[in-house]
Order: structure tokens, then sequence, then C-alpha cells
């Protein structure tokens, strides 16, 4: 096993030789009575003695120093650190300590600072060869990005769960007033635009009775609605925003209004929506109505696709309303003729009762 002499032993080892060079001399001398060389070699080994003493304390209390600040950074322990003046390499490595133990101190409120979920504290590497500072940056931007992602679930989820209780909602509504589409109209347009925090809402049906040429939108239910630049509330298929949706067949965002469109009304006043949208309702590609949704803001893009899926469900119950109205209108019609053919049917019986009658008096005679 090699023996490694300590710090403190290799610092007092020429001291030991100088001392011990002097010792011999005064022993050497005392036997011999040289008072004068006794005291020179007396005063020279106590001197010796005293800049041992002094050298050993000026070299170990500043590494002792540094020596345990180590091992507190050794042990987890950021200390508080402050340089002090000594110079020499001494003071160089105390300042390489001092700037170690700031850059600890900052990297542990920086990782603190990620616990906490802040992710725009300031942090930079201090050199290329800082392999901690770019581990730290690699975790932060891991953790970001991991943090986005949940966040981006998180809303999805919501997005898919408020979407789902939407339509359910609007099936028990559609249920409910699958007898008057006047009624259906009003309920549906009311709701989707305190659904969808919109402002204004409105409902156009394609007019029963029109041929493919000169289909025209009447609007049957509006919420919070004033059209100021068209006075007329039916649109023929390619006229204005509303007609161009019903003939493209295909839903309408616009975030730049023409002036004067629409007016939103409140207690404050009146405004321009920001934001508008149509969807189309089609029925095995056919148009049969329009949705029109306008806000102050912006309608975001879940709500854009949960109005899209709503529209389907909103064209099958609006065709399914007619056709219950009409099959009803059949029944009526057919139930007048029958009523109305079974009257004849007893007319004629009676005449013919009337004419045997006649016939059987004429017999008699």
């Amino acid at each position: 096993m090699r023996l490694r002499p300590s710090f403190t032993f290799r610092i007092l080892l020429p001291y030991l030789v100088i001392g011990s060079f002097f010792l011999l001399i005064f022993l050497a001398e005392l036997e011999r009575g040289h008072p004068p060389v006794v005291w020179l070699s007396a005063g020279g080994l106590l001197v010796t003695m005293l800049m041992a003493a002094l050298h050993n304390r000026w070299l170990t209390l500043p590494f002792k120093r540094v020596r345990d600040l180590i091992a507190q950074l050794a042990r987890g322990s950021v200390p508080g650190f402050s340089a002090s003046d000594a110079t020499g390499e001494v003071g160089a490595l105390e300042k390489n300590l001092e700037k170690h133990v700031s850059r600890m101190r900052e990297i542990a409120s920086f990782a603190n600072s990620l616990a906490a979920g802040d992710f725009t504290r300031r942090f930079e590497e201090e050199s290329t060869e800082d392999e901690l500072g770019a581990s730290m940056l690699s975790l932060r931007r891991n953790l970001k990005e991991s943090r986005e992602e949940s966040d981006a679930r998180s809303r999805e989820e919501e997005h898919r769960t408020w979407s789902a209780q939407g339509l359910a909602r609007f099936s028990a509504l559609f249920r409910e007033a699958e007898d008057d589409l006047e009624e259906l109209a009003g309920l549906f347009v009311k709701e989707v635009v305190g659904y969808t925090a919109a402002d204004v809402g409105a409902l156009f049906i394609v007019r029963e009775g029109d041929d493919e040429v000169n289909r025209v939108l009447e609007m049957y239910g509006s919420y919070a609605y004033d059209r100021q630049k068209h006075t007329s509330s039916s649109f023929a298929f390619g006229e204005g925003l509303v007609g161009r949706a019903a003939e493209e067949k295909e839903p309408v965002y616009i975030t730049d209004l023409p002036p004067g469109y629409i007016r939103i009304r409140s207690g404050l006043g009146e405004d321009a929506p920001s934001s508008l949208l149509l969807v189309p309702l089609l029925v095995d590609q056919q148009v049969v109505g329009v949705i029109e949704l306008a806000s102050l803001g912006e309608i975001p893009s879940h709500q854009r696709e949960f109005i899209a899926q709503l529209g389907e469900a909103l064209a099958t119950t609006i065709a399914r309303v007619r056709a219950t109205r009409q099959m009803r209108l059949l029944f009526e019609q057919t139930t007048r003729q029958a009523e109305k053919f079974s009257h004849r049917e007893q007319m004629f019986r009676q005449q013919v009762e009337q004419l045997e009658k006649e016939l059987e008096a004429l017999r008699k005679k």
C-alpha cells in the first residue's frame, strides 16, 4: 500500500529538516560549551518552528474553508459563500469555487421554477462545455413540451365532452319540437346562440315547392338579429353570404365582414361582429337550410366543428318534420276525399232506393 503524506506534513517537512539541523548544532555546541553558538542555534530552532506554524496556518486555513464548502456541496447543500481577499493560487481557487457555488444556486433556483411550472425564467449555458446547464435547458424543453401536450389533451377532452353534451341536449330539443318547424327553428337558434356563447344567430330554411333553379332561403328563426344592409329576410341561392354558402354546400367562416352586414345591439350600444359562421344543412347532398352565427369575438374551431355536426342532425330533423307534415296533409286530403266519396255513395244509394220505390209503384199500377 502506497503511503501518501498529508498536506500539513508536506508543508512542515522542510522546516522539520531545518529544525533538526539547528537541534543537532544546539546539542553538539551545548556539550562543547560554546554559548554564542548555542544561543544562535536555539534561536534558529525557535524561528524555524515559528515560521513552520505560521506557514501551516496561512495555507491550511484557506484550504480548510474550501474543504468544508466542498463537503457541503458533496452533501447536496448549496452554502452561502463569498471569496476572501486571498491572492495567488488560493485566491483563484476561492474565486472559482465562488462562481461554482453561485452557479449551483442559480441552477437550484431554476429547478424550483420548473417544479412550480414557470418555463419563462431566463437561463443560459456558461459555455459550450457546460453539460449541467445543457441538461437543465433540455429538461425545461421536455417539461414544457410535456405540459403543452397535456394541456392540449385536456382541452381536446373538454371539447369532446362539451360537443357530446351539446349533441345530447339538442337531440332532446329536436324530439320535443319535431311537429312544428317554426317552433323548432326558434328554439334551436336561441339554444345554439346560448350554448356557443355567440351573439347573433339565425336559421334559414329552403322554401317548399321551389324548383331547382328558383330556390329561396327564408328566415324561420332568429336571436338578437338586426340586419341593416339587407332589409329582406330571404335569399336566393348564390345571393349574399347566406346564398353563397347554400350554393357552395360548404361551411363559410369569415373574420372580415362587409360594413353594415349585421349589427349587434346590447345595453352598451351597437357594434359590428368580428366573425361570421354559415353552415349549410344537407340531406343527401340537397340543401334544406343554412345556420348563421355571428360573434363579437372569434368562434373557436371546436365550436365550428360542433355546429357542422349539429347541422347534420338538424337537416335530418327538418326533412323528417316536412315529410311528417306532407304525410299528414296527404292523410287529411285522403280522409276528406274518402268522406266526400262516402257522402256521394250514400246519396247514390238513396237515389237508387227512390228509383226502386218508383218502379215498384209503376209495376203495381
